[in-house]
């Protein structure tokens, strides 16, 4: 099918401005990073009937700071729901901003099925940095780990704010009801240094 003029120019002008605008996104994404404070982590698991032993923490490097958890179980854990909230404080009167507040089945998360676009894209990157099966059960017994996890913020939509910004992720077993283990990240999306961004 041949193009008429008219309409390959219409065509052509909507290329480029999808074209410009990605690149304008992408310009402003490279110009933030996503810098971690803090993350620490907690159970409910207060007898230890799920949950054998656990750590969290970042990396003693300040300019380039990852965190990592760590946990094992005492026995398997199929059924249970993972929870993610995402909030971006605000200075009073306003109040925060929340990104993200979602409670999904995990173990549909871990197969990477039925989730909303920015899970998918979570669990994808996650992969380079954890153990975590691709299927349920988690085992008893095996060091399941998150390590050396930094957001680059160029696999997301664009950035172009300076922000705090506060993590909470929990593991709940179904069964039992309770928060097997909850992670606090503390962050914050900075303007990377002019010495930076010249490297």
């Amino acid at each position: 099918m041949e193009l008429k003029p008219k309409t390959a120019a219409f065509w052509m002008v909507i290329c480029l401005y999808l074209l410009s605008n990605w690149k304008s996104e992408a310009e402003a994404k490279n110009n933030f990073e996503l810098q971690t404070d803090n993350f620490t982590c907690s159970s409910e698991d207060t007898s230890s009937s799920i949950l054998k032993d656990f750590n969290c923490g970042v990396s003693k490097s300040a300019k380039r700071r990852t965190w990592h958890m760590e946990f094992k179980l005492k026995q398997p854990v199929a059924e249970h729901d993972f929870f993610m909230k995402i909030i971006l404080p605000r200075r009073r009167p306003l109040p925060d901003f929340v990104l993200l507040n979602v409670t999904t089945d995990g173990c549909q998360l871990l197969a990477n099925r039925n989730q909303v676009p920015l899970m998918r894209l979570g669990r994808s990157i996650m992969e380079r940095f954890s153990n975590f099966p691709k299927q349920c059960p988690f085992k008893p017994n095996l060091n399941y780990y998150i390590r050396g996890f930094r957001l680059d913020l160029n696999l997301l939509p664009a950035v172009d704010m300076e922000t705090p910004v506060h993590i909470e992720l929990s593991y709940q077993s179904k069964q039992q009801g309770l928060k097997w283990i909850s992670g606090y990240l503390l962050a914050r999306v900075q303007l990377i240094g002019e010495k930076k961004r010249h490297k």
